[in-house]
């Protein structure tokens, strides 16, 4: 009889391989295999984002201090004050305000504390918005016309080779930028019509968006190209040791799409004799 451990192993290959050809099965059509895969994924998301919040918000910043040091007064620290670890019954006052969503008579009082955290957190996010990114943002467009030193470089440089190119590119990569803001900026301004040197201004913007959209994508297939790559390696190249055994992940890979496919087929016909059975 196989060890517990050894078969906690082979189950985990096993699902593993089953649920990357389930999510996969959407290539070819909706079909109830990735219903159960996308349905899977999203409860035990939801139940470990539960369990989550309630163990490292609910108990440490909630629950604990305002049991132990509000109601009973207990480990206050001399910084702190007992009345301020009182107002936490505020926020778990909202919170259990949000259950109240679930009767017709009483979800009016859900909208309160989601206006709280709605307006809360759009004040927080415009300041970190501001200081992360705007502010950044302007200091890095706010250029020299030329890199210092890069005529010099590009001067220096063989004629017709790459060193040439480079020295060129990076003497012409600061008046890009600064053209490519400014025209982004005209494109996105409405209060003139865009005509004559300002419908040119903002189709050069256009072009410049373009091309950064174009990049963001190509990176973005590109990183999803890099993980389809890697669940392949490990569906068909890879093997897992289960014990003193090296199962290889290809046979378990056809077993598993074996048993995928009859059970579509078999799903599919039913589905095509009870199809004309509804129509009538």
């Amino acid at each position: 009889m196989m060890p517990f451990a050894h078969l906690a192993l082979l189950m985990k290959l096993l699902c593993q391989v089953f649920f990357t050809l389930a999510v996969l099965s959407f290539l070819y059509r909706d079909n109830p295999i990735y219903r159960f895969a996308e349905h899977f994924f999203v409860g035990v998301a939801a139940g470990y984002w539960i369990v989550l919040q309630f163990h490292t918000v609910f108990l440490p910043k909630l629950w604990t201090p305002f049991v132990q040091k509000g109601l009973m007064g207990q480990g206050i620290a001399p910084e702190e004050s007992r009345f301020q670890i009182l107002l936490l019954a505020i926020p778990g006052a909202l919170g259990l305000l949000m259950f109240a969503q679930f009767s017709r008579n009483t979800s009016w009082l859900a909208r309160w504390p989601m206006a709280t955290v709605i307006g809360s957190f759009s004040g927080l996010a415009i300041i970190g918005f501001a200081q992360g990114d705007l502010i950044p943002q302007i200091q890095a467009n706010v250029l020299p016309i030329l890199r210092p030193g890069s005529l010099t470089r590009l001067g220096a440089a063989p004629a017709f080779s790459t060193e040439q190119l480079w020295a060129f590119l990076d003497a012409t990569s600061y008046p890009i930028l600064t053209i490519g803001v400014i025209c982004c900026l005209i494109y996105f301004f409405f209060s003139t019509e865009h005509r004559g040197a300002t419908g040119a201004a903002a189709m050069v913007g256009v072009w410049f968006l373009m091309v950064s959209f174009g990049a963001s994508y190509g990176r973005t297939v590109a990183t999803r190209v890099s993980l389809f790559l890697e669940r392949a390696t490990f569906l068909l190249i890879e093997k897992t040791p289960v014990g003193g055994w090296q199962v290889r992940n290809a046979a378990v890979t056809a077993v598993v799409a074996a048993a995928m496919i009859v059970f579509l087929v078999w799903y599919f016909r039913i589905a095509r004799r009870e199809a004309p059975a509804e129509t009538q």
